[in-house]
């Protein structure tokens, strides 16, 4: 019973479509419209340079020879699931882009509304594998130089980028059209 409800209210955005004459469905819900004071465009180039930097910052960081062999689990648990949210954000934002303007609710919804999160637990979890290759070095008495250095670089700058990512998704104003 608690799971029929669950489940209709996760597609209660399909109650938004219905079937013209010719038994075409069409979307007839709300849409959002980008208000912003950048112009939209620009606004998605800043995005996809910080989110997408920040994803292949962190691809980079784990190709790196040598930087995660025989790495302890407090570096690789929290690198791989930045990875896997990176690459998440990724998706989301082509999503987000290939929405349009004006966008549709549950597309915003899944959108728009989800990007900041992704992107701050991204950008603390590059942070976290950076401290885990720290404390690896440390524990090995490793050289910061080489690939390990240039590994917590990588985590950093794209920590840095999520970050940034997140902020400006925050800022961007949407307005509710019905």
């Amino acid at each position: 019973m608690m799971a029929d409800r669950e489940k209709k209210k996760k597609r209660a955005y399909l109650d938004d479509f219905e079937k013209d004459l010719n038994g075409n469905y069409r979307y007839r819900g709300a849409h959002y419209r980008y208000a912003g004071e950048i112009p939209r465009g620009k606004a998605l180039a800043r995005l996809w340079a910080l989110c997408g930097g920040g994803a292949a910052l962190t691809v980079a960081a784990g190709v790196l020879p040598g930087a995660t062999a025989r790495a302890p689990l407090y570096l690789e648990l929290p690198y791989m699931a930045a990875l896997v949210l990176a690459l998440y954000a990724v998706v989301v934002l082509v999503r987000a882009t290939r929405g349009g303007d004006p966008m549709r609710a549950y597309i915003h919804e899944q959108t728009v509304q989800k990007l900041p999160s992704l992107c701050v637990a991204s950008a603390v979890l590059c942070g976290v594998a950076a401290a885990g290759q720290g404390v690896a070095l440390l524990a090995n008495e490793g050289q910061l130089l080489g690939t390990h250095g240039v590994f917590i670089l990588f985590e950093i700058a794209a920590c840095a980028a999520f970050a940034a990512a997140a902020g400006m998704v925050k800022k961007m104003s949407w307005n509710r059209e019905e």
